[in-house]
């Protein structure tokens, strides 16, 4: 999928239409059921929709039994790797999820946001893979709908296992209600990118005392590299601030509580200092390629400043030896070149010529241009 350029359907098209990813080959993505309360834990890998459709109307019978009290579970739905077209369909059909945000996570490069439709909450997120020399980021998509939470992780690798590794371990999550579980999910999509901010920093540092040491120019790459890099960070991490900023408010109540809005407040400031550290490493890779820049020129004035002096240094011997070289007769007169017969004239003339080339280099030297 092109880094830089969304997909988007063909103009006329009716919104909410389910198309499939034409980079994503049907039948990829897994499905993994999970559903809790504070006693019980029960995971199904590989599980079908109708299990999850059965956990949220047993949830649902539960609530309703208890007077519409606390809810006493939660069921997640988590799928990995991007859904095609039937798949999306069905989950609009028997989850209802709405066909707006189903087409959004079809896309495939949503920009990170947060929509309040009528049923539940949709929110978009990104999390960055970065392996060898190339950083790639991957679409988040969760849905909150009562007890319900929805999590589509576009990469095909799995993301999520320390949310699950709580779980089983219990403690608060086990405590809290489907809200809580968003917000850990949306925590560990803002956290995984403090170790791709920490290699990019590495090299940042490494490449910086290379260059005060020794700048060379094929540094340019990995300059032009790392900003790219940097530049499709911020396209994630800044519109993720402003997500985190709307969710952290009122606005929000009753999907989200009060309680969960606080933890929400946290991941906003692991946000914020997420950004400024990025901004950081952007204006010194920009110091950095000013550096380089300015020891390429310095490096080109020095070589024509020597090639400058030489050229100036041969001009007057140019002059000498252009004078010797033209053809008079020295039969014709006193004045014809008499020197020609001179006995030392050749080694004079080699002299004269050395004394000048040595001068001239003592006068630049002296005047501080070499």
């Amino acid at each position: 999928m092109p880094k830089y350029r969304p997909r988007f359907h063909t103009p006329g098209t009716s919104p909410g239409t389910l198309t499939s990813h034409p980079d994503q080959p049907a039948g990829e993505a897994v499905l993994t059921l999970v559903r809790y309360d504070s006693e019980t834990l029960d995971e199904r890998p590989n599980a079908t929709l109708e299990e999850c459709l059965a956990a949220v109307q047993e949830q649902e019978a539960a609530q309703s039994s208890d007077g519409g009290g606390p809810r006493k579970g939660v069921v997640w739905l988590h799928v990995t790797g991007m859904p095609d077209a039937d798949l999306a369909a069905r989950l609009q059909n028997m989850l209802g999820l709405h066909p707006l945000a189903l087409e959004d996570v079809l896309a495939g490069s949503q920009r990170p946001k947060v929509e309040q439709y009528e049923e539940h909450l949709f929110v978009v997120l990104s999390h960055a893979d970065y392996t060898g020399l190339d950083l790639h980021l991957y679409q988040t998509s969760l849905f909150l709908k009562g007890s319900l939470v929805v999590s589509i992780d576009s990469c095909p690798s799995e993301l999520l296992g320390p949310i699950r590794t709580r779980l089983r371990a219990g403690g608060r999550m086990r405590q809290r209600g489907a809200d809580y579980l968003l917000y850990a999910l949306i925590d560990l999509a803002v956290d995984h990118k403090f170790p791709v901010l920490e290699r990019l920093g590495t090299q940042v540092e490494e490449m910086e005392a290379s260059l005060l040491a020794n700048p060379k120019p094929g540094s340019t790459i990995r300059i032009h590299r790392l900003k790219r890099h940097m530049m499709l960070l911020r396209r994630a991490l800044w519109p993720e601030r402003e997500v985190l900023s709307q969710m952290q408010r009122g606005d929000m109540e009753p999907a989200i509580s009060r309680k969960t809005q606080v933890f929400l407040r946290d991941t906003y400031d692991h946000a914020v200092q997420a950004m400024d550290l990025l901004e950081t490493y952007r204006e010194v890779l920009g110091d950095l390629q000013n550096l380089l820049l300015t020891a390429a020129s310095n490096r080109l004035n020095d070589i024509i400043r020597v090639l400058t002096v030489i050229s100036i240094i041969f001009m007057p011997l140019t002059f000498i030896v252009g004078v010797y070289g033209m053809n008079f007769d020295r039969e014709a007169g006193p004045w014809a070149m008499p020197e020609l017969g001179w006995a030392y004239g050749y080694p004079a003339v080699m002299l004269a010529m050395l004394g000048i080339a040595v001068g001239m280099l003592w006068f630049f030297k002296r005047r501080g241009w070499i």
